[in-house]
């Protein structure tokens, strides 16, 4: 039997939910790296150097506890943020919200990378990684060979150039 090709709606589908997600994954993946820098320059502090060693020792069912720590951490913060939106204080909720979120996120990154080892010893977590990972990586290289993704690459590319060159010329190099 010789395979049928994509039905065109089911295509258009797949462009327009794929390429936002993989904007969204992209610009977190890109988050996510620069916190985990950030946090293990913070980790260099002797305070934190000791906790994280405990952190790093954690057995596998305390480790998703401490990972799912931040959630719960956040989760009264979150509340606060929508309160304050809600009863008209719309820039301080929205300002709760992303030093919540952002402050969250870098907590996150850090027990991520201190208790990956332990998480994945644990079965079900090894297998939801390897299927989001999976899931992730066919994502990308879908939307990294779409053409405009191709080509919006290469005007960033030139932009950063430029930048660089304009740059080099102000500092008279």
């Amino acid at each position: 039997m010789v395979p049928q090709p994509p039905h065109p709606l089911r295509k258009l589908l797949r462009v327009l939910l794929a390429v936002p997600a993989a904007l969204l994954l992209l610009v977190e993946e890109w988050i996510w790296d620069n916190f985990v820098r950030f946090t293990a320059w913070v980790a260099r502090l002797p305070v934190f150097r000791r906790l994280e060693a405990m952190v790093q020792r954690l057995p596998p069912w305390a480790a998703v506890t401490a990972f799912a720590a931040p959630f719960l951490v956040l989760l009264p913060i979150k509340v606060a943020a929508l309160w304050l939106m809600g009863t008209g204080r719309f820039r301080t909720g929205i300002a709760v919200y992303v030093v919540g979120k952002v402050v969250g996120t870098a907590v996150l990154t850090r027990l991520f990378t201190l208790t990956k080892p332990a998480l994945l010893r644990i079965g079900w977590f090894a297998r939801l990684y390897a299927w989001f990972t999976a899931v992730r990586d066919r994502l990308y290289a879908y939307v990294r060979s779409l053409r405009a993704f191709v080509a919006a690459k290469a005007f960033l590319r030139a932009m950063r150039d430029r930048l660089r060159a304009a740059w080099r010329a102000l500092r008279g190099r």
